[in-house]
């Protein structure tokens, strides 16, 4: 019995339209993101909106997502994740300015210059901070995310209180 040559071409012929090979990209790509986000985001569903939103970025960038491969994608991810925690932060001071009231400016103005104070911080220190406090992430989670050792991680993490707290005691410029 012979092979169907149709049948055959079908399967062999690489994608050659633009929806076909952005179909693989995706394919190929998607569950590497989703894990890269959920292992930065405590939430399963944020974490595949985060991955949706980084591949339809990747779809209105496509040459250039096809020509960076799995780097566009974490970079984009990455910058994404940052507007969530950003959006997360802003979230987490207002609810402590609607449970505290309006006689609570103290705790608020806390929130607040909190909130500044990490925006301030070098994206790395940020982030070893989100990851151990908002996402309560183990040393053995935080290296393997890292990349790096478990004694590492407590540096970084050590390294990244004092840098909050240096930026918290000058006023919020960045020391």
């Amino acid at each position: 019995m012979q092979p169907n040559p149709q049948l055959l071409e079908q399967t062999i012929r690489p994608p050659n339209g633009l929806e076909e090979r952005f179909s693989d990209f995706y394919r190929q790509h998607y569950w590497m993101v989703l894990r890269f986000a959920e292992r930065r985001l405590s939430s399963h569903e944020t974490s595949r909106d985060i991955t949706s939103e980084t591949f339809r970025i990747a779809w209105t960038k496509f040459q250039d997502a096809e020509q960076g491969g799995l780097a566009f994608l974490y970079l984009t991810c990455k910058n994404l994740i940052g507007n969530e925690y950003r959006r997360q932060l802003r979230v987490a001071a207002l609810e402590v300015k609607l449970q505290n009231g309006a006689n609570a400016s103290n705790t608020e103005d806390h929130a607040v210059a909190l909130r500044e104070a990490m925006l301030k911080m070098r994206e790395a220190e940020r982030e070893v901070l989100y990851l151990t406090y908002w996402e309560e992430a183990s040393a053995e989670q935080l290296a393997e995310t890292l990349g790096c050792s478990q004694d590492a991680v407590w540096a970084r993490v050590s390294r990244a209180r004092k840098s909050l707290k240096n930026i918290l005691r000058s006023g919020g410029s960045n020391a």
